[in-house]
């Protein structure tokens, strides 16, 4: 029936068979191919935001980069030298073996629930039953940026990569994105007063040994409303922290405009 064969005889019956064989192979042929570039794509794309994420890195100031152990006391003065790439760290490893205890009480006067993880770049991370996690703004970072004038969240279907922009912010002059705490696809947008802004499903699996614990972020929120009061030190007028020590509902409308960028530029670790 093919061509070569000496039976083959080209009648319109094979002359069709030879069109839809051809047809099958094609389309065969080009999906392998449009996996395999959009793949690459991927690939590329996750290299380059780890590759930008760890310039951002070298650019933080050295009290951005505190070590986790070091803020819950167990190693003070240690500065992390692997762009809070936890996954690696010996260190770190030896450290949870011992299950060391750590602090019991929050004393920075934010809301930390203990159902979720917590970036360093203040968004939360929520393992949810379906195998999706949900992502958002811890409470620092929403008492920050206060009511944003716009929220700008990645396409549904498009890939997040783990301390690349998981989404961006507005806030006045000031624009700023959020590093995300996943990998993963974006299946869901949620809202500003919604129980989250994004929905992801990871690839790979879920790896959480980067993320700071409920406990670990108690921790590190009240080292950071000190990195805070340094940020704004130098804005005139700006009530940093209300009395007691607990942080205004909405600092972010008090930080004057041209501070304002900077300064969340700084908390969220956008150099």
């Amino acid at each position: 029936m093919l061509p070569g064969n000496t039976d083959f005889i080209a009648d319109p019956f094979n002359l069709a068979f030879l069109g839809v064989f051809a047809l099958v192979i094609l389309t065969v042929a080009s999906t392998l191919v449009v996996a395999f570039v959009r793949t690459r794509q991927a690939v590329a794309r996750g290299k380059a935001a780890q590759m930008l994420w760890h310039e951002e890195f070298e650019e933080l100031p050295a009290s951005a980069k505190e070590c986790r152990h070091a803020f819950t006391g167990e190693l003070p003065g240690r500065h992390c030298a692997r762009a809070f790439d936890c996954k690696g760290c010996e260190k770190h490893a030896e450290l949870l073996s011992l299950s060391p205890a750590l602090p019991a009480s929050d004393e920075s006067g934010l809301d930390i629930p203990n159902d979720r993880l917590y970036h360093r770049g203040h968004a939360w991370l929520k393992p949810l039953d379906d195998g999706t996690v949900a992502v958002g703004l811890d409470d620092l970072a929403s008492r920050l940026v206060g009511k944003p004038d716009a929220l700008e969240l990645p396409a549904l279907g498009a890939r997040v990569d783990e301390n690349g922009p998981a989404l961006r912010l507005r806030a006045g002059s000031a624009r700023v994105r959020v590093a995300s705490p996943v990998t993963g696809e974006v299946v869901e947008h949620g809202s500003l007063s919604g129980p989250f802004l994004l929905r992801v499903r990871p690839t790979a699996g879920l790896d959480t040994r980067a993320l700071l614990t409920p406990r670990e972020a108690a921790a590190y929120f009240t080292r950071e409303l000190d990195r805070l009061q340094l940020a704004i030190s130098g804005a005139r007028g700006v009530p940093a922290l209300a009395d007691g020590g607990l942080p205004v509902a909405d600092l972010g409308k008090a930080i004057p405009s041209e501070d304002r960028d900077r300064v969340l530029g700084e908390m969220l670790l956008e150099s």
